[in-house]
């Protein structure tokens, strides 16, 4: 009977990627760092962060708890971490 047969399976493609020679990879990964690079440059805000979830929601309650928003809450912890390194980020060019 054939209603008992196996259906094939297909498999969405979005994610296959192509075997790449090594110029290939270092020419792809370079692409990469150029993109970071100018997106950097033009507005750091817009680089992707990826941070555990827990963590996110760790820091959002503290920000909560101490009335500031996230975006400012995490500049302080950046700036703390920076002047504890001796590094003056707004002369940095």
């Amino acid at each position: 009977m054939e209603g008992n047969a196996k259906k094939e399976r297909e498999i969405s493609g979005w994610y296959a990627q192509q075997a790449l020679t090594p110029q290939e990879k270092a020419a792809q990964l370079q692409a990469i760092e150029r993109w970071y690079e100018k997106k950097h440059r033009l507005n750091y805000r817009t680089v992707p962060l990826e941070i555990p979830g827990k963590m996110m929601l760790a820091l959002g309650k503290i920000a909560l708890d101490q009335g500031v928003s996230f975006s400012e809450f995490l500049e302080g912890i950046l700036d703390g971490y920076l002047r504890q390194k001796k590094v003056n980020w707004k002369s940095v060019k």
